[in-house]
């Protein structure tokens, strides 16, 4: 599985042609914005690796408090945490019990000026919001998919090294006979 550093040079490296794509179809200029602004943002602060002490798990500072819980309920590579879509939205609504519970705390007035601003700009900030969702899905699916790809490479590799390793130490055990100097080159070369 690729380093967080590489994930963020990756996904940073390939959000040219995801902002490329987005102006060739015509979106207006504050939907492109926003939907690099979520998908920087998944990048950086909010990506699956959350549930380790990882690289976006230290970008949150001194509020990466709010993460521990997440960490210690979800195991790394779960289904939960590394499923393009449902992972995403599952620590977005999972983000929302920390300003949840401020407004809790600061009481019933605050929060209902809180409801009568969030219901006065829903309606011009939906759109903007669902774009910035769509850029996390985008950048998380993107790091899924690292990730699988960059295991399954190992294995391979990894796996035909092994069978290629044992071939040579096998045969001539097989078939009883001294190893040949250019066989015993080959396999000390190897390692």
């Amino acid at each position: 599985m690729p380093m967080g550093t590489t994930h963020r040079r990756l996904n940073t490296a390939l959000s040219v042609p995801l902002a490329a794509g987005a102006i060739w179809l015509k979106w207006d200029a504050g939907f492109v914005v926003s939907l690099l602004a979520g998908y920087h943002f998944a990048t950086y602060f909010m990506n699956p690796d959350l549930d380790l002490n990882s690289l976006g798990y230290k970008s949150w500072g001194w509020l990466r408090f709010i993460w521990w819980p997440y960490q210690k309920m979800l195991a790394h590579r779960c289904f939960l945490s590394h499923f393009p879509v449902i992972s995403t939205l599952l620590r977005v609504i999972y983000l929302m019990w920390f300003p949840g519970l401020l407004l809790v705390l600061l009481g019933s007035s605050v929060r209902a000026a809180a409801r009568e601003t969030i219901f006065d700009w829903f309606p011009v900030v939906g759109p903007f919001l669902l774009v910035f969702i769509i850029g996390m899905i985008l950048s998380d699916s993107l790091h899924v998919i690292f990730d699988t790809s960059s295991t399954e490479l190992k294995r391979l590799f990894r796996g035909s090294r092994r069978h290629r390793h044992s071939h040579d130490q096998n045969f001539f055990d097989h078939h009883h006979q001294a190893t040949p100097a250019w066989a015993e080159r080959r396999r000390t070369r190897s390692r």
